[in-house]
C-alpha cells in the first residue's frame, strides 16, 4: 500500500538547469510512524528548495523491500532502503526470489538505521533468550528488517519454530504492545523513533541488548550491518547504553534517471544537511565523508558525478 503525501514549497533555484515547467518526482520512504519517512519529508524540502522547477511527493510504504520493486518499476524516482535489499533486489535471491532489477543505482549513503528490541519492562522478558513461546513482531510485512531480526533471535539459539512470529506495521506493534498482544516489538529505524518516543512516553519500555558475540553471529550473515549502540537517554528512562547492531541506509534511483536530476538532487541534499538535521537528528549523517560507503549497488552516474567533484571518489 502507498500513501501519497504532497510537499508544496516554493522553489529557489541553484545548481544544475531544469526544465522551465515543474517536473513532479516521488520519494519512497517507509511507514509514517519511522525515520524514513521523516528524513524524505526533510529531503523533499530541501530539493524542492534548491532545485529549480521540482516538485516532490513523499510516499509512505512497507519500506525497503516495496521501495525497490517502486524503484525498479520506475513508479517512483527516489527511495531510501538498507543495502542488503537492495543488493538482493539487484543481484536477485532472498526476498526476491528470481526476480532482478538491475537498472537499480545508488545516489548516497545516509543515515544509520539500529535495531530497537522492546519489551514492557514488567513482562519479565531480559534476554532475547527468553522469547522462547512470545509472541514476537518482526517488522511490517516484506521489509528486510524481518530477516535481521530472525537472524538475532538464531544467534540466540530461537527458531520461529520456538516463539510466536508477526508482522507488523510500526504502529501497529506499538498498539500491540501497549494492549499486551504481543510480547516484543522489533523496530530497525533511526534513533531517536518517533514509534519509540511514543510508547516510551505512555509505557515503561526497556531495551533488550544483543551480546557482542551473537552480534557477531548477526554480522556474519549479513556484513552490511554493524555494531551499534544506542546511548543511554536516547528515549525516556533509558539509564543505560543499549548494544545492538545496525546498517546504513541508501539513497537509491533507476538507470534510467536522468543524471542532471540526480546530480542536483545529490548537492542538493549534501550541501543541506543542516536543514535536513532540523528535521530529524540523524539528518546529519547524509555528509560526505560517509556518503559512498556501503551503498552495495552501483553509484548513478549523476551521483558519481557530484562525488567526484567533491574529492569522495577519485577521478
Amino acid at each position: 500500500m502507498v500513501i501519497m503525501v504532497s510537499v508544496i514549497l516554493a522553489s529557489l533555484g541553484i545548481g544544475a538547469t531544469m526544465a522551465t515547467s515543474a517536473e513532479f518526482i516521488s520519494i519512497a520512504t517507509g511507514g509514517t510512524g519511522g525515520t524514513y519517512f521523516i528524513l524524505g519529508t526533510g529531503m523533499a524540502k530541501i530539493i524542492e528548495k534548491y532545485v529549480p522547477n521540482i516538485k516532490v511527493s513523499v510516499e509512505s510504504t512497507a519500506a525497503t523491500t516495496e521501495n525497490v520493486r517502486l524503484v525498479a518499476a520506475k513508479k517512483v524516482q527516489f527511495a531510501i532502503a538498507m543495502p542488503d535489499g537492495a543488493y538482493f533486489g539487484y543481484q536477485g535471491g532472498r526476498e526476491y526470489k528470481d526476480a532482478k532489477y538491475p537498472n537499480l543505482r545508488s545516489v548516497m549513503a545516509g543515515h544509520t538505521s539500529p535495531m530497537h528490541f522492546l519489551v514492557q519492562s514488567n513482562s519479565g522478558i531480559k534476554s532475547l533468550a527468553d522469547l522462547k513461546g512470545k509472541r514476537v513482531a518482526l517488522s511490517a510485512p516484506g521489509s528486510t528488517a524481518v530477516f535481521m531480526a530472525e537472524s538475532a533471535l538464531e544467534a540466540y539459539g530461537l527458531t520461529k519454530k520456538d516463539y510466536k512470529p508477526m508482522l507488523l506495521s510500526y504502529a501497529e506493534q506499538a498498539s500491540a504492545l501497549r494492549d499486551g498482544a504481543i510480547d516484543m516489538a522489533c523496530i530497525f529505524a533511526g534513533a531517536p523513533n518517533s514509534t519509540a518516543l511514543d510508547l516510551c512516553s505512555t509505557h515503561d519500555i526497556t531495551f533488550l541488548g544483543v551480546g557482542l558475540e551473537e552480534i557477531k553471529k548477526v554480522l556474519k550473515v549479513h556484513p552490511y550491518c554493524k555494531e551499534f549502540v544506542i546511548k543511554a537517554g536516547t528515549y525516556k528512562r533509558q539509564s543505560q547504553d543499549v548494544k545492538t547492531f545496525a546498517t546504513s541506509s541508501i539513497l537509491i534511483t533507476y538507470a534510467e534517471m536522468d543524471p542532471q536530476l540526480v546530480y542536483a538532487v545529490a548537492r542538493a541534499i549534501m550541501e543541506h544537511t543542516p536543514e535536513l538535521k532540523e528535521v530529524h537528528p540523524q539528518g546529519a549523517e547524509y555528509d560526505l565523508a560517509d556518503a559512498a560507503e556501503g551503498v552495495a549497488i552501483p553509484l548513478h552516474p549523476g551521483a558519481a558525478k557530484y562525488l567526484t567533484e567533491k574529492g569522495v571518489l577519485k577521478k
